[in-house]
């Protein structure tokens, strides 16, 4: 069935915004518009637009198979959630979860709404097979990022953003402050011991800089995050992923 995708946002004046996605393709970066039944507000636009000069300070994403109640170790899970600026540019990743997630998450960096600020979000349902790697990057510096890709099995693949550029070449000269990732497999990352239980952050020449422990993206809390301890990116990193099935 179909899955529907919900977010909260709240404001700095103390209002608070609704939006959903209805029918959302699976690990697929989709706008939540305003929306929602029966409350006083808009419905069908932007969040940008809908809440012009508010300043975003927290929020939540979740995910929900439309018409079923689906446990939270079976059901559909967060991917990665962000708000996007009229520059293309991601502005502010969002945490979140599944269908019977809970909780809002202060944002990395407060986010002034503006016509063309959208709200943008990807799930997946959970399966037991190679499953999409997502991280979701903030840096010391404020800039945000999100690295995805298709995991394959016993093969390390290269995660690259939505512009198809590396995590050396997005971030180059950046501290990483925290990141979330994601992995919506019934079987985790790495069940049979033959590939790498967490995504890895590699220099040029193969050395080890950061691990980045996936959450299956649907538990009782908002996907939790991961310190960055100030890791600093160059041009030549890279972010990977080995999956096993």
């Amino acid at each position: 069935m179909a899955s529907d995708m919900m977010a909260f946002v709240k404001f700095s004046d103390g209002s608070i915004a609704s939006l959903l996605a209805e029918g959302a393709v699976a690990k697929t970066a989709t706008e939540l518009q305003t929306g929602g039944t029966g409350l006083n507000q808009v419905s069908g636009v932007s969040i940008g637009q809908a809440f012009q000069n508010k300043v975003a300070i927290a929020a939540t994403v979740i995910a929900v198979k439309d018409g079923t109640s689906t446990a939270p170790s079976s059901g559909d899970g967060l991917c990665y959630a962000y708000f996007l600026g009229p520059n293309g540019k991601i502005l502010c990743n969002v945490q979140g979860g599944g269908g019977s997630t809970s909780g809002f998450a202060q944002l990395h960096r407060p986010v002034r709404m503006t016509t063309g600020v959208k709200f943008f979000a990807a799930y997946q349902a959970a399966t037991d097979g190679a499953s999409q790697a997502s991280l979701a990057v903030c840096c010391t510096d404020g800039t945000c990022d999100v690295f995805t890709v298709l995991a394959v099995a016993d093969t390390k693949t290269a995660m690259l953003n939505k512009d198809s550029a590396s995590i050396g070449q997005a971030l180059a000269g950046k501290s990483i402050q925290s990141a979330y990732a994601t992995y919506n497999s019934t079987k985790g990352l790495n069940e049979d011991g033959a590939g790498v239980g967490a995504f890895y952050l590699e220099s040029s020449d193969g050395q080890l800089k950061h691990m980045f422990p996936p959450s299956q993206g649907n538990g009782a809390d908002v996907v939790p995050l991961i310190p960055g301890y100030n890791t600093v990116i160059t041009q030549n990193d890279t972010l990977s992923v080995m999956g096993t099935t």
